[in-house]
């Protein structure tokens, strides 16, 4: 309901906006035929997999299926606006109200991100460089909306009040490109900041947000100065992370403290960071303040770094690693469905008849249960086999390659630094 001291123009302006963020209809610059391949691998998860999972699945899957629903909405960010496909992704992440979108705001030097958004209707928005000067969101029918700065500005926490409307609630992405975004080859991800509130069932905030960074280049984690050190929350936030994600932490606010208060607290997080053996590449105090912008300087010299290295987009793996995670959980089951029938089979051979006909009975069970499986793994194969056909045909569309990785490619080296931390600690203490 629009309030009652709403002009009449500001009133049809707004009215304007929810028409268009609820359209379902595709406009003419749409890129369709992606949308249209997005759809049939929506299809395959949301549908298909489902099914299959009414036959066999492992215990995790909910967590599994969550997984493809989270990645399956990014790649189809990346269909929506197919220039992310040459970008490095870096990530500003860190709990709300941390000041991300300010340090954004700052570095590109104009003010687009909204800074103060209620947490629950937040949207994680791209900012990257373009031909023009833009903002367009993609919306829940999975279409692309254009929005005008101040439209865009107006999705604050105090839009009800305001407006009476929640049109970021109709969103689920926004894209701001800027003719004058100084790194050609990245692009920001502005992430939602958590606050530990659940969303579903167990889950948080936090998890919504650990989800959109795992698919990061890099990352960059925001916490205030003020708060003097690494809280608990960051650290275990940041130990959820793939630890191969380079990042750095930035201290906001920085204009804040005193100079002498500023290096001890840069040094007590890169203490707390070596501490706990979370290797990042950099701690830097900064702040949003134009007075205060040679503190900007280390973080500028980083993205500089980071927009000389190009990486590929890596999609089809993490789909790889949820349909694999799937398969190795149908093969637990099975090792102990025939664990379990092999101590019936010796159960069927020592007891007496009149325990023998309830051990073939279970016996029996247990076979339908291992041909259940066989029948569950033949037709994931057969599923993973078409879902990363039509992968491949968006891939090829927005530029993206999208091979089906070998399962050899999945093994990660694994990086400890456990030999040096012993070293350290023997000096340490003599």
């Amino acid at each position: 309901m629009m309030p009652a001291d709403l002009d009449p123009a500001s009133m049809q302006q707004r009215y304007g906006l929810l028409c268009r963020a609820l359209q379902a209809t595709p406009a003419a610059d749409d890129p369709q035929p992606v949308l249209d391949t997005v759809s049939r691998l929506d299809d395959l998860i949301h549908r298909e997999l489902l099914e299959l999972a009414r036959l066999g699945s492992p215990d995790d899957f909910a967590d599994i299926y969550l997984g493809f629903a989270r990645e399956l909405a990014r790649f189809r960010e990346f269909c929506a606006d197919q220039r992310l496909a040459e970008k490095t992704i870096v990530a500003f992440g860190g709990p709300f109200s941390a000041g991300k979108s300010s340090l954004i705001n700052a570095l590109i030097g104009k003010k687009l991100l909204v800074v103060e958004v209620d947490p629950t209707t937040a949207l994680p928005a791209y900012v990257l460089a373009g031909e023009a000067d833009a903002v367009h969101a993609l919306n829940l029918h999975r279409l692309r909306v254009p929005l005008s700065e101040d439209e865009f500005a107006s999705l604050t926490h105090d839009e009800v009040p305001r407006y009476g409307s929640q049109v970021a609630r109709a969103l689920s992405a926004a894209f701001v490109t800027r003719r004058d975004f100084p790194w050609a080859s990245l692009a920001f991800i502005d992430t939602p900041g958590y606050t530990g509130r659940a969303t579903a069932g167990d889950r948080t905030d936090a998890d919504l947000s650990a989800a959109q960074l795992a698919g990061a280049h890099a990352i960059v984690w925001i916490v205030s100065i003020k708060q003097g050190n690494l809280t608990e929350e960051d650290l275990a936030f940041l130990a959820r992370l793939d630890p191969e994600i380079p990042r750095i932490v930035v201290a906001s606010h920085a204009d804040q403290v005193s100079e002498e208060d500023r290096t001890a607290v840069v040094k007590r997080m890169a203490d707390t960071l070596a501490a706990r053996n979370q290797p990042v590449l950099g701690v830097y105090a900064v702040s949003a303040r134009p007075r205060q912008a040679e503190l900007l300087i280390p973080l500028r010299a980083q993205l500089d770094a980071w927009n000389q290295t190009a990486r590929q987009q890596r999609f089809a793996h993490r789909f790889k690693v949820l349909f694999t995670r799937y398969q190795r959980g149908l093969e637990r089951e099975a090792a102990t469905a025939r664990w379990q029938l092999h101590r019936i089979n010796r159960i069927v051979t020592l007891a007496k008849c009149d325990i023998a006909g309830d051990a073939g009975e279970l016996k029996t069970v247990i076979d339908e249960r291992l041909v259940a499986l066989k029948t569950v793994e033949s037709r994931l194969r057969e599923l993973r086999g078409r879902f990363f056909g039509e992968l491949k045909r968006a891939g090829d569309t927005v530029g993206i390659p999208m091979p089906e990785p070998h399962e050899v490619e999945l093994l990660a080296p694994g990086r400890s630094n456990l030999l040096e931390r012993l070293v350290a600690l023997r000096e340490e203490r003599r």
